[in-house]
């Protein structure tokens, strides 16, 4: 205990300046000590907790087995064993080979039904009931959805290729997809709906069942069509003609093009103003966008100039272009909605010929451009006259493709538009020219692409492409394989 006395008080109180308590008697205040506090040991830090294993990767084999089994028809039976998934059906009375091979063709890699009839033929010559025969060509993984496997552009942006028609694509697609692939091309064309009005796939647009353009479509499973040119990696740009439609012309009038009376033009065309008409396409391009399409390429996207009789248009001042591109600008909405590029076939005298005559058409590229992401001019050499460039016969001439090509880049940079590709429709035919061959393709090519062409896409409208492959030569195997 400390011991303090009044006077030490008094001394402290001078020295600090602090006013001290008077202290009541002589007695001696006192104060308490604070003693310190123990410390207890430190305890060891906490034994780690260890961390769970990660789950094991999916089995592949196991996902492919459950998603078969959500898709069987009727008999179908998923064997999945020693790692190896199979497939069996279970042969009922009237079974055949045919009917069994329609059923299971989307859970197999061959394209068409009767190429997989003969192969379950081949391996079950005698169909009884009862037995159980096995589904050959299954497909190795789940295919994904057509949003999920749709391609985008390279990075170069130049798509090659050739157009086919719906008929053609039905008999013979897996074929032409393999010489485009083993030649080094990269895209196809195919009609979504051919000018004249045809649907190629099942169509629900309104339009399209009040008059049945789609009632015969020939491309039965759109997408799996697409998938498989995926897989050979080729790019599927799906052509959509939009006026010019003499079937719903004749048969939806209220949508064709008027004479000044008021009754239905007999020219075959639709209103390219009628909102209507509008529509229809627009809900063909959503339809064909949500099958897969990794490019939409709008054709006959103008006004009629030949056989149009005396059809009430807009004057060919300018209003044409303006009318077309508001339409085009509403395709444009849909396909940037879904990230799929946008193009036009226009004609050749967009890129060449004076601006009075492109506006009759609508079909300005200072105009139409800025709502697209390529143009095609179609500047096949036969298609000029006689005396282009002085020349007797223009088809005979496949620089023309060029200076076609040259055309339209400088229109487009003219309107700020150089984003916009150029990718020109060379002619792939002996029509007006007596010197079609390998050779005249390769010059056509040449032409374009030392002119500022992004790609290129040749026409046969027959779809007959020997000059092609003869003129392209065969890309290496390894290569095609990626390895």
């Amino acid at each position: 205990m400390l011991y303090v006395n009044k006077y030490h008080f008094a001394t402290l109180g001078l020295v600090t300046g602090l006013a001290l308590p008077a202290c009541s008697s002589e007695k001696m205040a006192t104060t308490s000590v604070v003693k310190p506090t123990a410390v207890e040991p430190a305890l060891p830090p906490p034994a780690p907790i260890a961390e769970a294993p990660p789950p094991p990767p999916p089995d592949p084999q196991a996902i492919l087995a459950d998603w078969l089994r959500a898709r069987l028809p009727p008999g179908g039976r998923v064997v999945a064993e020693d790692g190896k998934v199979t497939l069996v059906h279970k042969v009922s009375a009237g079974d055949t080979a045919d009917s069994i091979a329609k059923a299971y063709l989307d859970l197999t890699d061959v394209y068409r039904a009767r190429d997989l009839a003969a192969l379950i033929a081949k391996a079950a010559p005698a169909l009884t009931a009862g037995a159980e025969v096995p589904i050959p060509k299954l497909l190795s993984a789940p295919y994904r959805s057509p949003e999920q496997d749709r391609l985008g552009w390279p990075p170069e942006r130049a798509l090659r290729g050739v157009f086919v028609t719906g008929g053609f694509a039905a008999m013979y697609w897996p074929e032409t997809i393999d010489k485009l692939a083993t030649h080094g091309l990269n895209a196809i064309v195919v009609d979504g709906k051919d000018y004249g009005g045809a649907l190629e796939y099942k169509s629900h647009a309104k339009v399209a069942i009040e008059t049945g353009a789609g009632a015969r479509a020939p491309i039965s499973d759109f997408s799996r069509a697409i998938r498989f040119a995926h897989e050979r990696g080729v790019h599927v740009i799906v052509r959509v003609p939009c006026f010019h439609d003499p079937w719903a012309a004749a048969k939806a009038t209220r949508l064709a093009l008027k004479n000044p009376d008021g009754t239905p033009s007999d020219s075959g065309w639709l209103n390219p103003s009628n909102p209507e008409a509008q529509n229809y396409i627009l809900e063909i391009v959503t339809e064909l966008v949500a099958l897969g399409a990794d490019e939409l390429q709008l054709d006959y996207v103008r006004f009629p100039v030949q056989d149009m009789g005396n059809a009430v248009m807009p004057p060919a001042d300018g209003h044409r272009s303006q009318a077309m591109r508001a339409f085009v600008a509403r395709v444009h909405e849909v396909t940037q909605a879904a990230n799929v590029p946008l193009s036009l076939d226009t004609f050749g005298i967009t890129a060449t010929g004076a601006i009075s005559d492109v506006e009759k058409l609508g079909q300005n590229l200072s105009v139409l451009g800025s709502a697209t992401e390529a143009v095609s001019p179609m500047i096949y050499p036969s298609h000029y006259a006689k005396g282009f460039h002085g020349w007797d016969e223009p088809g005979d001439h496949p620089e023309i493709i060029g200076i076609g090509t040259r055309g339209a880049v400088e229109r487009l940079k003219a309107a700020n538009l150089e984003s916009t590709v150029v990718r020109p429709w060379l002619q792939a035919s002996e029509y007006k020219t007596t010197k079609y061959g390998p050779q005249y393709v390769r010059d056509e090519i040449r032409s374009a692409e030392a002119n500022g062409a992004v790609g290129w896409l040749l026409w046969n409208p027959s779809n007959t492409y020997w000059a092609v492959w003869d003129a392209l030569p065969k890309v290496d195997a390894d290569k095609l394989a990626g390895r």
